[in-house]
């Protein structure tokens, strides 16, 4: 059954390839090459799911920030690249988390904004939403080397400027973000409430983007902002990063907001 599943997934990122693209030896190299990368992450995803979503857990606990709620490792499926990405660790409910295969990532831009949609799919072949289900972290996949740790530098003035002008810029265009990012997820109703926050990492405290929260309504009015944690796992193979929706701004008094997990992440570009 398995490895029928995993055929059925290589035989659906071939398919989808458009015929335009098969028009030269060198393009059918970049295709295969980029198909065998993709299928590559689902599977290390895959056999890692259950320890990843320990060593996760692990750490939230130590950081006395532990999620309340069920989870559990799914490989994320980028419909602009049309295969596997990377993972996420899903939250909700018990049988919500159980109905999740997979985690769907769209990306949409609104003016300096980039955004990538994160949608829990109870299928890994079509987008079907599981609602009451958010992202707790994201977890980069590296097939080659593995990533390195890296030490947080000390923040400048430049820096400074760029982290506030972040933060700004975020809360300013935080109800226009949400409209778009919920057009584009396919929410349903108003089983969830849903805002745009802020959110910066706790390696440099600094504002580096922003993120839709979701979850009911005295909870999400609750969460002030989205504290992202590094860490890396197997000898750098997986670098996770977790995501704590948190009631305070300041670090040292960090506090998980429970039953709120994370639908969509944004980057922003700094204008020079």
């Amino acid at each position: 059954m398995r490895r029928a599943v995993w055929l059925a997934t290589a035989m659906v990122f071939l398919f989808t390839v458009s015929l335009s693209e098969w028009s030269s030896a060198q393009d059918l190299g970049k295709i295969l090459r980029g198909g065998v990368k993709l299928l590559g992450i689902g599977y290390l995803v895959k056999q890692n799911a259950k320890s990843l979503d320990k060593f996760i857990n692990e750490i939230t606990i130590r950081r006395n920030v532990p999620i309340n709620q069920a989870t559990k490792v799914v490989p994320i499926l980028s419909i602009g690249d049309k295969g596997y990405v990377g993972a996420a660790q899903v939250m909700g409910p018990k049988e919500a988390v159980n109905k999740v295969q997979a985690v769907f990532q769209i990306e949409e831009s609104l003016d300096r904004f980039r955004i990538k949609v994160l949608v829990p799919s109870d299928s890994l072949t079509g987008l079907r939403r599981v609602e009451k289900v958010g992202i707790s972290a994201l977890i980069d996949v590296a097939l080659e080397g593995g990533f390195k740790v890296t030490h947080p530098k000390g923040l400048g003035g430049k820096e400074v400027l760029a982290a506030t002008a972040v933060a700004v810029a975020v809360k300013n265009a935080g109800n226009q973000l949400n409209e778009v990012i919920n057009k584009v997820s396919l929410r349903k109703g108003a089983e969830e409430f849903t805002k745009v926050i802020p959110m910066a990492t706790l390696g440099e405290n600094a504002y580096i983007g922003g993120a839709q929260v979701s979850g009911a309504a005295g909870d999400v009015n609750r969460v002030a902002g989205v504290w992202q944690y590094e860490d890396l796992f197997s000898n750098g193979m997986f670098r996770v990063k977790i995501l704590i929706p948190t009631d305070d701004l300041n670090p040292l008094k960090l506090r998980r907001v429970d039953g709120v997990g994370l639908t969509a992440v944004i980057d922003m570009r700094i204008m020079s």
